[in-house]
């Protein structure tokens, strides 16, 4: 009586893990053919699995692309399966959904792990447009706890009445943290909104006790320095600087942190607004970051009087 042959049990419940799992997996093996797709995968990307099993790499992978709204960005994901990566697809069929895919090296080969992540990400947005809703009607921005931007622009119109009244000046610096984009795409949003809190940390320490520090947006900061002349506006921006790159902030590794700094002075007399001072803050910013990295631009013109345009220069990094 002859023996039947079966497939090793490791082979079996690998098969058995392929079918019932909620991620979609596919693998492929040192001659670069799929020997491995779950059941998933070919929900998640509308396409048969059959037309997937013992396919050549390029065609599976072109294959699954196909579905994608910009398949380079599949093929960016996978295009070095010797190295472990992740990164997050617009699926345009069979449905519109959202998918992380994330390649991983293996002994003989390799393999790709799809996961639809649509309802978390629009768990997300939801989450994202209660906040702002929120903060419309609320003073205090929800991650610093600073003041939000309604109510800087409130207390900015506040002070540019009383400093035409009290013919004084003030300033207004527009505060952009350096690179956090980069933290965001490598480590993810929740250590990019980490390495927000902090900067928001020394940025209160490096104010002044009158000075009203808010959170603009993304990630940018506000301060209003009433009283300033342009010196003082130098000095006071100066210290911002050096107080968030004081140190790097730990994040599991360390990171290094600057931000770049536009100003803008306002002095009386003058027939400009609020909000053509924070223009003006917005142009220097521009001119602070083309720079690079703790750029510092100051516009101190009288807005009465022609003026070149503001000089930039690059702040001096913190002695170590």
């Amino acid at each position: 009586m002859h023996e039947v042959a079966s497939a090793p049990m490791h082979e079996v419940a690998l098969t058995a893990i392929l079918e019932v799992a909620d991620e979609g997996f596919i693998v492929f093996d040192a001659g670069h053919r799929c020997t491995l797709a779950g059941r998933r995968i070919g929900e998640i990307f509308g396409v048969e699995r059959g037309a997937l099993l013992g396919g050549p790499e390029a065609d599976v992978l072109a294959l699954l692309a196909s579905a994608c709204e910009e398949p380079e960005s599949f093929l960016d994901v996978v295009k070095d399966p010797s190295a472990a990566c992740v990164g997050e697809l617009d699926l345009k069929r069979p449905t519109l959904r959202i998918v992380q895919l994330r390649t991983q090296p293996l002994p003989d080969g390799w393999i790709a792990i799809a996961r639809d992540v649509t309802r978390e990400r629009s768990a997300e947005r939801r989450s994202h447009q209660l906040l702002q809703r929120l903060e419309q009607i609320t003073a205090t921005d929800a991650l610093t706890q600073l003041p939000n931007r309604r109510r800087f622009v409130e207390e900015l119109e506040r002070e540019h009445g009383r400093a035409a009244r009290a013919w004084d000046s003030y300033a207004v610096l527009r505060i952009d943290v350096d690179d956090l984009a980069r933290v965001n795409d490598e480590q993810g949003i929740p250590r990019g909104d980490e390495v927000l809190e902090q900067i928001a940390e020394r940025l209160r320490e490096g104010r002044r006790e009158y000075d009203l520090l808010a959170r603009w947006g993304g990630d940018e900061f506000i301060l209003l320095i009433p009283g300033a002349d342009g010196h003082g506006t130098r000095v006071v921006a100066q210290r911002m600087a050096d107080a968030v790159a004081r140190a790097p902030i730990d994040l599991g590794e360390k990171v290094d942190v600057s931000v770049s700094i536009g100003a803008a002075v306002w002095v009386p007399p003058s027939g400009e607004s609020s909000n053509d001072v924070l223009e003006r803050a917005a142009e220097a910013l521009d001119l602070a970051k083309r720079t690079g990295k703790q750029g510092l631009a100051i516009d101190e013109r009288e807005p009465n009087k022609s003026a070149p345009p503001p000089a930039s220069r690059r702040s001096t990094p913190p002695q170590s």
